[in-house]
């Protein structure tokens, strides 16, 4: 299948739409969006920060612990074959948010106005709830419970590389 086909079948989980166990199965899809996740992620911590090793360990922490949370989670749930739909679900919906979470930044750091941080905050919970979504699917919770898992998610994969970049 080709990338576009798959990325077609993943896009529309941001509004909310498909079955995240239904959609295609690429490793490779996976791969690459890992790659693009990676760089987009850097572009925005190196913004943040002026170390570019640090920003590099950061963003690669940022992963491996969003990966073994996703893989935790499936396997508690006993649904770990679904690793690879379940974390391209998620590392898509991360990119294609981050599009607009990109300008957002960098129109943060020139004007710093309320309005830029009113539009990182939308931003911010449209990706909760947005991964939200995509557990409550694939793991058949409640949608309590899944923005809980979603807002886990984000202590454990941001908060938790950045307290581990400290130490």
């Amino acid at each position: 299948m080709f990338i576009a086909e798959i990325l077609k079948q993943y896009l529309p989980l941001c509004w909310y739409e498909n079955q995240p166990l239904e959609l295609t199965r690429s490793v490779n899809f996976l791969k690459k969006n890992l790659l693009l996740y990676f760089v987009i992620e850097y572009f925005m911590q190196a913004n943040m920060t002026d170390d570019p090793f640090e920003s590099f360990t950061e963003v690669l922490v940022q992963i491996i612990l969003a990966l073994i949370f996703i893989a935790l989670l499936l396997r508690l749930n006993k649904t770990l074959y679904a690793f690879v739909q379940v974390t391209t679900a998620i590392v898509i919906s991360a990119n294609a948010i981050s599009i607009f979470v990109v300008p957002v930044l960098i129109w943060l750091t020139v004007d710093e106005g309320i309005l830029s941080y009113y539009c990182l905050g939308i931003l911010f919970i449209w990706e909760l709830t947005v991964i939200g979504y995509i557990f409550r699917k694939s793991l058949a919770l409640n949608t309590a419970a899944s923005l809980v898992l979603s807002f886990l998610y984000f202590i454990i994969t941001y908060l938790g590389a950045f307290a581990l970049g400290q130490v």
